[in-house]
């Protein structure tokens, strides 16, 4: 009985994926053949309404199934939102061109309004000078012959040439795996990038189809409300209190520098630097920006590079805060890297 429910749903799902497709082939031959923004805006509208089909009755068929068939299903609907989600945008484009070509044109025929009224105004008063005018050019011709104008020359004048314009590639949608340290980035990019051009059905359709197994889960069940998807990803992944101490983990289980180790110095550097970026973001720098972090970063270090963190402190004469231990450690880095680049070293040369 549970696998002819499962076997209903199934077929069900997939006739609304047709349903679909041929909704999408519509449009898009609609667009192909250049068609009114009206034809396609009506035909979009169908497919909208077919999208919103395919995922009621994906997720009508995705509450009967274990773990293992409800990641296989969420595979398949990733698939069908990416191919939605791009065909979207290449409607939006298509009708934001059809709008710049109509008020270009709207533009151009005010021109030649106004040009044609200013012409009709001063044919009256200029008539008499014109044929002066006509005379000189004769004469201007036939004394100088040479400088008569070339057609082929007025077809490459640069104010005939065409705009050079490139295309380049889409930026891809942000991706969120499930790491605490990437979820306010990636919502903050999300939020700029999909949020401000789809309506809310629609985005929570492209925010589920950005985020892996784990995150998804947690809106499964969700068709419409995209203020309760983002409250629950907030829940699990948004405690900025969560977000510290997940970096000041990574900070401690950092071994410590050895002498010699100006890779790992850099390594150092990178991630104190990333770590210092993210609770900046959250707005909790103060979380490193203490002595205790301080303190932690200077056992990482060498004795070396503890002296050389000292005599800086004396010779700047600081105090030593996340910003000045940053400033000495990428300095630092800097001329590591100079001092350690392949030309630098003494290698014996073969000829």
């Amino acid at each position: 009985m549970d696998k002819e429910i499962k076997n209903k749903a199934k077929n069900a799902r997939r006739g609304a994926k047709g349903s679909l497709t041929r909704a999408m082939n519509v449009t898009n031959e609609l667009i192909e053949a250049s068609r009114s923004k009206s034809e396609v805006k009506q035909a979009f509208e169908e497919l909208r309404r077919a999208h919103e089909g395919l995922v009621m009755k994906h997720e009508e068929f995705t509450m009967l199934l274990d773990d293992e068939e409800f990641e296989e299903a969420e595979k398949w609907m990733q698939v069908c939102a990416s191919e939605y989600v791009a065909f979207t945008m290449r409607y939006h484009d298509y009708i934001k061109k059809i709008d710049e070509d109509k008020s270009k044109q709207n533009v151009s025929d005010s021109v030649v309004g106004e040009s044609s009224e200013e012409n009709n105004e001063e044919s009256n008063d200029s008539q008499g000078s014109n044929n002066l005018i006509e005379q000189s050019t004769v004469s201007n011709e036939n004394d100088h012959p040479s400088t008569m104008q070339n057609p082929e020359m007025m077809q490459h004048s640069p104010s005939s040439a065409k705009p050079f314009t490139v295309k380049h590639e889409k930026a891809k949608l942000p991706v969120f795996t499930g790491d605490v340290r990437q979820y306010f980035i990636f919502k903050s990019d999300f939020k700029h990038a999909v949020e401000a051009q789809y309506s809310e059905r629609d985005t929570l359709t492209v925010l589920r189809s950005c985020l892996s197994s784990e995150p998804a889960k947690l809106i499964e069940g969700i068709s419409s409300d995209l203020n309760a998807a983002w409250k629950y990803l907030d829940q699990n992944y948004g405690d900025p209190r969560i977000v510290s101490d997940t970096i000041t983990l990574d900070l401690e289980r950092f071994r410590s520098i050895q002498p010699g180790e100006d890779h790992r110095f850099c390594q150092l550097v990178n991630l104190v630097r990333r770590s210092y970026n993210i609770l900046k973001e959250i707005k909790r720098p103060q979380d490193m920006d203490n002595t205790h972090v301080i303190s932690l970063m200077e056992r990482k270090m060498s004795e070396d590079d503890l002296r050389v963190w000292a005599r800086y402190l004396n010779s700047e004469k600081c105090e030593p805060s996340m910003d000045n231990l940053l400033s000495w450690m990428e300095a630092e880095m800097t001329a590591r890297m100079r001092c350690g680049a392949q030309i630098r070293k003494n290698v014996r040369q073969h000829r």
